[in-house]
Parts: structure tokens; sequence; C-alpha cells
């Protein structure tokens, strides 16, 4: 039997609690500036920053183990970026369509080795 545990700073980002006319550009001037935010909402910075400490956090306490995290799109992104720092509003655009996005990340302690992806469609 396997452990599923709720980790809520894996949660997608709050953009904001009213209606976004044009969210295409709305992710563009986020992926853009990562301080871009609405009022009431959480920039990239913001949320890389919950979902990179949470991911570490997971690494620390399951050293040597496979673990799976789900999480939305978003999340996902910013978490790529932060390692990488490759990942852009196109690379955004291109996966968006295709998600659930498969990703395999390899690590030794909490330095990041290595990135795997696949697409799949349900």
């Amino acid at each position: 039997m396997l452990n599923i545990i709720t980790v809520e700073d894996f949660r997608e980002r709050k953009v904001t609690d009213q209606w976004i006319e044009n969210f295409d550009e709305f992710s563009k001037e986020q992926w853009e500036d990562f301080n871009y935010k609405f009022s009431d909402g959480e920039n990239l910075n913001e949320v890389a920053l919950k979902n990179v400490t949470a991911l570490e956090n997971l690494l620390e306490i399951h050293v040597g183990q496979s673990i799976v995290v789900g999480s939305h799109g978003t999340s996902l992104f910013t978490i790529i970026n932060h390692y990488t720092g490759k990942f852009s509003f196109e690379d955004f655009n291109k996966i968006k369509g295709i998600i659930p996005w498969l990703v395999q990340f390899n690590f030794n302690g909490s330095k990041l080795i290595g990135i795997e992806h696949e697409y799949f469609r349900g």
C-alpha cells in the first residue's frame, strides 16, 4: 500500500478572485516578470519558493527513495525553471495543451542531476 500525503504547497497559484478576460496575456506577463501579480494573487517567485521548499522538504524526508508528486502545471513549471533556468512562456504554452505531462527529476541529495520528460495524452 502506498502512503498518500497532501502537501498544500504544491497547489496551483492563486491568480485573483476576479474574472480574467485574457488569461494568456496574464500568464505571459507573469512569465516575463516573475514579480507580476494581481493584488490578491501570487507571483511566480512566490509560487516557485513554496513549491521548491516543499520539494526539498520531501527530498530530505525520503532520502534514497522514489517519490511521486502530482501538481498543477504552473507549479511544475516553476520547479523546472528554478532548477534549470530554462522554462519560458513559450514552453508553458506548448505544454499546457498536452497535460498531464509526466516529468522525472533525478536528484543526488538535493542536487538535481537530470530531468526526463514524456508527453502523455490520456
